[in-house]
Parts: structure tokens; sequence; C-alpha cells
């Protein structure tokens, strides 16, 4: 494993002058974009901006965010063939109106020198947000789809609102899987009657937030979304930190809410679940305000917290009514090492359960002192332009046509080099066989532009898989950080298995420390089909709902997504999203299509920290533990394809890889055919893709599932309004044998706050279905509060 050399960063952080992104070379191109000079790259002064604090910015600003014809109002509310990295150098830029958010946008301050972004005094009061991701149109809808906005960053800048007179957000944020907002600052006003918001998401199937800190306002932050990870937020001074409007399931990571009055009120009807993990409440009177009541048999507000601290908090807990649940200590501290609200799941049924001072199992080798680690994504703020080795000079051309495969592999082994990041430039690379990246290498990604994409033979051989991307080899030790680049195919790719890790980094004496981390992969994405340039869009993969089992063979375009091997160790993953596209992202209708891929994330590997997490629409499963160890996992989310059960899984997928441990779905599916499962009710379809399956591990932590089903052959009617529930039989497997080839017990899984839409059985254990939808119903989702199997092998569950 290579290492930095510190002097060398100290003498270069020195000289430098400005942030690196600001002095690079920018030579990123949108490759499939028909104006061949699109600018990807555009730093907001170029268009006008001044950043004196004076000068209204609101047009150059915006001027910037839209030039180039870019996707956003008049009916298109996607494309990816129009990406853009917006930057703001240090500065104050005043503005009067909104910046208007735009699809596949990246919004990117100085981190060495955060730029403000205020809302002047005559700010409008029509005006939402100073950054509207979202607008709402005159008919009242928004302009995106918000479960379908994707690709978009903020990150490095503060939004202040102290002199707008009148209610407003700092953010509007209705947004969707593989976006973030990142290290930012917000300044609201102080007098709670002015109605200031931090952060207000009210729609979408989310994502991430991370490293955010707000002073004062009426709200911090007020969330509604399907799911959410939300890491490492701290509030001063709000009069209610974080209000919850509505959820399946959010899981807060690090929250620090401090002198507010109010931290988290989840006392909406509309609240599935909240999972609240290593945080603290100091000079709070009032920590949590929550919804459900202990006597209630219904799904609503399941909460578990573990390793919370309270220092002045006269009340940990209320319930809607204003009466106390928990006590607090107005004068001291309080350590909440573990508690539950929900129902206990029996034999004999759901019954209310409420308790403090759970015992969770927490492994160590997952641990930094008494948190779960964490570790923020590497943004390389001291180092200088010069240090940044782009892909492009390395002969790499980007344009989706050229093959790019031997000069990437050249330029990852230069990025292995200590002094060295590698930058690849914005750019689709088209490979026709392996890229390798070894251990020690750091590439990051020009914002999310930048794609490596597998296309050729080499990738379609069913019977003979190969990776397009591959970290480290079989066995390797070292250590890497990759951020912000999507892995994809083109065309049939039946063989590609779009990223390999195979590196096991070491950790002195099996410790995690500062010094000592695990290697990184932040904002990585695998994206399969529905993009420009894919070769896998409307015209080649159209839906054939009234046709019984055809699939295109040009559109089978992905073996796996990804494969964690059990050589790999030491990972932490952040904000990874593995999609196979059921929609075509540039069609303004957003219409359907069919594309093919077995496999989504399988994990062999021990050690991994997995947050913001998503894994959809693969043929046989989206998650898949075999033999694996030492996981924790933040509020994951999947998919089950939407075109199934026609044709019912495998199919494409046919020829079982016992080797990869695939599902034989005649076992997993009792009866007479693999296509229902007779002792259910509903008769509902068995052979469908697996959200998550679980086979011979150890020492697994789920904080937060939500594993979806929405259709059978592209009809809601399954999953609508709980009518029935029945879009498949079994969604989530636990195992401890699969053939030969795994012959552990499956030992130490914890499970909190499982979210399940359109699956008859929340949970199949041995065989066996543990809970069923009816049984758990909360809002949209069926929540289960708990699920634990101890290393004897014995289930402990509760459900809400």
């Amino acid at each position: 494993m290579k290492s930095i050399n510190p002097l060398w960063l100290l003498a270069t952080s020195l000289v430098r002058a400005t942030f690196w992104m600001e002095d690079l070379s920018h030579q990123g191109i949108a490759s499939f974009n028909p104006d061949r000079g699109y600018q990807v790259f555009r730093n907001v002064r170029d268009f006008g901006a001044k950043g004196d604090g004076v000068t209204d910015d609101t047009a150059a600003i915006n001027a910037a965010m839209s030039h180039g014809n870019r996707c956003g109002g008049y009916g298109c509310i996607g494309a990816t063939t129009n990406p853009a990295i917006v930057y703001f150098p240090p500065g104050t830029y005043l503005i009067s109106t909104p910046i208007v958010g735009l699809f596949y946008t990246q919004m990117i301050g100085d981190p060495t020198d955060m730029p403000v972004i205020k809302g002047g005094s005559n700010f409008t009061q029509d005006g939402k947000a100073l950054l509207d991701a979202d607008p709402y149109l005159s008919n009242g809808k928004l302009n995106f789809i918000s479960t379908n906005v994707f690709f978009q960053q903020v990150r490095n800048l503060v939004f202040d609102t102290t002199a707008i007179p009148h209610q407003t957000w700092a953010v509007h944020w209705p947004s969707a899987q593989a976006t973030v907002i990142h290290n930012c600052v917000f300044r609201l006003s102080p007098n709670f009657e002015d109605g200031h918001t931090g952060i207000y998401m009210e729609e979408g199937s989310g994502g991430m937030l991370t490293d955010l800190v707000f002073y004062g306002g009426q709200y911090g932050a007020q969330f509604g979304s399907q799911q959410y990870t939300v890491r490492n937020l701290t509030f001063h001074g709000s009069q209610t930190a974080i209000l919850q409007v509505w959820n399946w399931g959010f899981t807060y990571k690090s929250l620090s809410i401090n002198d507010c009055e109010i931290g988290l009120n989840m006392s909406s009807p509309d609240v599935g679940s909240v999972t609240l993990l290593d945080s603290s409440f100091t000079n709070v009177d009032t920590a949590i305000i929550v919804g459900r009541h202990n006597s209630s048999a219904t799904g609503l507000g399941s909460l578990l917290i573990q390793n919370v601290k309270y220092t002045n908090v006269p009340t940990v807990m209320k319930d809607l009514n204003g009466n106390q649940v928990l006590a607090g200590n107005a004068s001291g501290a309080l350590f909440e090492c573990g508690y539950a609200k929900g129902n206990l799941y029996a034999p004999e049924g759901p019954s209310a359960f409420e308790g403090r001072d759970i015992a969770f199992d927490q492994p160590s080798a997952l641990k930094l002192g008494d948190q779960y680690y964490e570790r923020s994504k590497p943004q390389y703020e001291g180092y200088p332009a010069d240090a940044f080795v782009s892909a492009r000079n390395h002969y790499a051309v980007g344009d989706g046509v050229t093959d790019d495969t031997v000069a990437l592999n050249s330029f990852f082994d230069v990025a292995t080099e200590p002094t060295v990041v590698g930058f690849l430039d914005a750019g689709f690379y088209r490979v026709t066989d392996t890229v390798y990246i070894p251990a020690g290498a750091r590439v990051v990604g020009e914002g999310l532009a930048a794609v490596i994409m597998g296309a050729g033979k080499k990738f379609s051989d069913v019977t003979n898989p190969r990776p397009v991307v591959q970290i480290g080899k079989p066995g390797e030790l070292g250590y890497v950080e990759i951020s912000d680049i999507i892995v994809s195919t083109q065309g049939p790719t039946a063989g590609a298995i779009a990223i390999e890790y195979n590196l096991n980094t070491p950790i002195l004496d099996g410790n995690i420390t500062v010094d000592t981390p695990p290697s990184g992969l932040w904002d990585v994405h695998v994206r399969i089909g529905g993009f420009g340039g894919s070769k896998l869009q409307v015209a080649e993969c159209p839906i054939t709902p009234n046709i019984t089992n055809v699939v295109e063979p040009a559109c089978i375009a992905g073996y796996m997504s990804m494969h964690i091997t059990p050589s790999a160790g030491n990972l932490y993953m952040e904000n990874n999203w593995m999609w196979v596209a059921d929609h075509d992202i540039e069609d303004w209708n957003q219409t359907r299509i069919d594309v093919f891929a077995g496999r989504g994330l399988l994990i062999e590997g021990s050690n991994i920290w997995m947050l913001g997490n998503a894994v959809e629409h693969h043929t046989l499963y989206q998650y898949q533990l075999v033999n694996a160890s030492n996981l924790w996992m933040g509020q994951i989310q999947t998919e089950t394809p939407y075109y199934q059960p026609n044709p019912q899984a495998p199919y494409p997928f046919t020829q079982v890889n016992t080797t990869l441990h695939d599902p034989d779905f005649m076992i997993d599916c009792p009866g007479s055919s693999p296509s229902t499962v007779e002792q259910l009710p509903g008769d509902p379809p068995c052979a469908m893709a697996w959200a998550m399956r679980i086979i011979g591990s150890k020492n697994i932590t789920v904080f937060g599932a939500g594993l979806y089903s929405f259709f059978n052959n592209y009809c809601t009617n399954c999953s609508t309004n709980h009518a029935g529930e029945n879009c498949q039989a079994r969604i989530f497997s636990i195992q401890d044998a699969n053939g030969t080839e795994v012959v552990n017990s499956t030992t130490g899984l914890q499970m909190y706050n499982l979210n399940t839409i359109g699956s008859v059985s929340m949970l199949t254990n041995k065989g066996e279905d543990v809970a069923f939808w009816n049984e758990t119903i909360a809002t949209y989702a069926s929540t289960m509060g708990i699920f634990r199997n101890d290393g004897n092998g014995t289930n402990v569950s509760s459900t809400s």
C-alpha cells in the first residue's frame, strides 16, 4: 500500500492559491450530446457572477446552470446527454430570485473557503427557496418527477437566508437515488416567526445527506421521502431541528442537536420508521416527539435508538398529546444504549412493545471508538492542480466511440503514484476488455459525468462473465479511494460484471483508526441502460406486457452489477446506486423499457460498511450475501424488476452458476410450480427476484431497509393501497446453506426497521415465512421493527 508523503503535501499546500478544481484544465466532454462544443464544467464567474455581496448574481448563476440547452422545463424531465458541473469560487453571491435546479447538475463550491449564496432582503415572496432543485409548475406539479431525479450533487456551499423577512427555504430538494447534499452550511433567521427552513423535502426516493450544519430557523430541516440515509448533521438554535413530514424509513446517524426546543419531531401519522444511531442532544427541551401510542397494534411510527447521549435534556420523549414518554435529565447527562418502540412479533402475532436498554450486538471490527465507523468523501483540498493527472492527457478519448481500454489501464496505473490523484475527465470511456484499478490508486471523476462503459464481444458471453472494472486482483493487498464515477454497459453485454472488487485493505491489529482507514467508494454507481448512447433505450428495448416470455437478446446487458469477492475486506461504501433502467431517461414521457441484468450486488467479503446503498431491477436478486462477515448496512433499498413475472425468474438467465451461489427457484418456491407458493394467501408469483438473500453469513447488521415490489408485468394493482400486497410471494430469505458451496450457519444477523411493499411474506427464514404484510401494516409499506438471529440460531423479532 503506497502512502502519501506528508512533507510534500505540506509544501504544496503552502503555495496553493485556489482549490484545484478551479485551476484544473477542464477537458471533459458530453460524449453523446449533438453539440460537440457543449461545455460540461462552468465557473459562475465566467458567466458574470461577481460574488461581491452587493451585485445581484441571480441571472449570472442561472445562466451558468442553463447554458447549453439543458434539461429543465418545457416538458424535459430527464437527460444524461447534457450534464453540468457548476463551480462557485469563494465569495458572497447575492440573489433575489431562486437558483433553478436542472437535471444532472453538480453544484460545487471551494471547500477551503466556502462560497455563500445569500438571499437579499428583496428576495421574492413567490420564490420558494434560494436553490429550487425541482420547481413547481403553474399546474401545481413539480417540474421533474421527484422519484426520477437522479445524479444530483450540491456540496461546499453556504446558504444564507438571514436577510429574508418572510417564509422561505434555503434548499428545496425533492430527490431520488444517486443524489447528495454534502458539506454545506445553512444560516437561517434566528427569529422563528420568519418561518425559515434549511432543507425542505416533500417527495422523492433518496438518497444521501451528509456533513451539514444548520443555524437557526423555525425548522432546520423538513424531510419527507420514501427513504433516506442522513449522516453527520449538526443543528444549532433551531426551534425544531428536524420535522419528519412523512417516510417509509429514514436512518439517521451521527446527529448533533444543540440548543433547540425540539430535536426530532416524528409525530406525523405518515411516518413509518426512524432509526437513530450514534447521536447526541445537548440543551434541548424535548429530544423526540413520537406519534405512536404504546397500546397501538398498527404499524406507524416504529423507532429504534442505539448509542445516543442526552445532556441537559429535561424530556427525552413526548407523545403527540404532550405526555412525557421518557424522562431525561435537566442538568446532567443520560446515555441511551438501546431503545425500541414498536410491536413485538411472536408466533401468536404482533403485540405492542416499548423498551429501553436493549442489548444490541455491535461487531467491534466495524467501530471506531464507541460508534460505527464513517468517513466523508475525500475532496483533496490540500492538493494543487498539478497533482491531478488527467485521463485525457494519458490518451483516453472518452467520446463513447473510441476504444479506451489500453489508455485507461495506463492511466489507472499512474494514479497509484503517492503524489498523484487520477482525474477522470467527463466523458464516456468505451472499453472492450477489463480495466484494472490497482492498489494505491486514488481516482476522482469529474462530477458524475465520467462514465466507464463496457461494450463488445468480450462482455457478451453469458457463459464466460468478466468485469468491466476490476479493483485489485484476487488476493491483492492495498488501499484505494474512488469517487464520482459511473460504470455502465452499451448494447448486448450479457457477460458483463460492472465492478469486481477483490482488494483486501490491511488494518493494523484489526482495528480501524483515523490513520489506518478502510478503502472507500463514494458516489460510485452502476447504470445499465436507459441513457443516451447506451443502445438500450425505447427504440431498442420496448416493453412487451402483452406478449408472454419475450426477451430481446440485444437488451440482455449485464451479468452482475457488482461482486465483492471472498478475498475482499475493509471497504467503506457511501451513496452507491446499482440500477438496471426501468425507463428511458432521455424520453420526455419517461417511457418504460425492458433491460435485463442477472445479478445485483454479491457480497462474499468481510468488514464492509454500506451507507445509502440501493440496488434495483436485477433478475435473480438485488443483494446476496454468501459467507460474508461483519457488514453494516444503513437504509438499503431495492425494487423487483417491473416486468416480472413476465418472464419469471430466472429467465433469461437460465444457467444456474453454482460458483456464484445463484438461487434455484424450484427450491425457493415450494409447490407444483415455481410461479406460486401454494400455502401463501392470494396465490402470488414466487419466481421473482429476491430483494435480499443471506446465506451462511455472520455479524450482519442492517439499520433500515426498504424492499419494494410495486408491479406485476407493469401493473401496480398488486401493491396499491394494501389491496392484497400480492406482487410476489417472498422477498427476503435467510438460510444456512446453499448446496455444498456454503456450509456455515447464518448467525449474528440483526435487521432493524425492515420495510416491504408488495410481498406477502416479509421475511423467510430457513424456508419458513416469519411475518406477513397484513400483520405489520404501517404507511404504504409494512414495517418489521426488529428481527435478530443470535449465535444459537434463535430468532427474535418485533414488528411495527
